[in-house]
């Protein structure tokens, strides 16, 4: 999802959303999709942004996206959050980098397909893991 300011602008008077001024926000799946769209409209409403994703390409065009709103250098913390230290590490230089954290947002995910009969329990537990925990 390839979002610019001015797109985001458009929505604004739809939601009357308040300010995230100074909010230290970490944005999960920030590199694509519903998350780098969540990071530019937060960038526009003055959150401090940590943004997270698997894609370090697609994460640098999102935190360029956000600055081009007028936002500080997003804090870009890349890595698959199926792995548990990263889960951790992504919160702690979060927390280093900015002294706190306010406000999370959870978009990461995944899809798999198959039905009742041809997923296993591990295949099962790798999309709770992403899309729930």
């Amino acid at each position: 999802m390839q979002s610019t300011c001015t797109e985001i602008m458009a929505t604004d008077d739809a939601f009357k959303v308040s300010s995230l001024k100074g909010k230290v926000t970490l944005i999960t799946g920030a590199s694509s999709g519903i998350g780098a769209g969540t990071s530019v409209l937060f960038a526009k409403l003055g959150a401090l942004l940590a943004l997270n994703g698997r894609d370090v390409e697609n994460l640098k065009k999102i935190a360029k996206e956000c600055t081009d709103c007028g936002a500080a250098e997003p804090l870009l913390v890349p890595g698959d959050l199926t792995d548990e230290e990263t889960v951790k590490k992504t919160v702690e230089q979060t927390i280093a980098h900015f002294g706190r954290l306010d406000v999370l947002v959870n978009s990461a995910g995944i899809l798999a397909m198959g039905s009742i009969e041809t997923t296993d329990l591990a295949q099962y537990d790798k999309v709770m893991n992403i899309n729930v925990r």
